[in-house]
């Protein structure tokens, strides 16, 4: 579950392939990850996390819009909300890290946290 931490800033570790299989949005133009957190979001909205990939120990900022909100938990989705990721550089990278990471996982059929 993502922690929300001094200055309002949330932090999230995705810390198995499962998880973050559950949490990422491929569909959406240029990418999104699902943020676990109960703190509410507008749609449409800014959001800032820090997220920790599987395998790494560096925290990557992640700023977006919030592209999809899940106000409260329902069967094995969490409440939160999904970012998409910016076209900028440092959406590039998280979104380039995460396909590495999930390249021959994304055909699953596994549940995920929005779909």
């Amino acid at each position: 579950m993502a922690m929300p931490s001094r200055g309002g800033i949330t932090t999230i570790n995705y810390d198995t392939i499962d998880k973050l299989y559950a949490s990422y949005l491929p569909f959406i133009d240029n990418g999104a990850l699902f943020i676990p957190n109960n703190q509410q979001q507008a749609l449409g909205g800014q959001a800032f996390v820090v997220i920790t990939l599987p395998g790494s120990s560096e925290r990557l900022p992640l700023n977006g819009k919030v592209i999809w909100v899940n106000h409260r938990a329902q069967a094995h989705r969490p409440a939160g909300y999904a970012l998409q990721f910016g076209k900028d550089e440092a959406g590039l990278r998280i979104k380039n890290e995460v396909d590495k990471l999930l390249a021959g996982h994304l055909n699953s059929d596994k549940p995920t946290f929005t779909l």
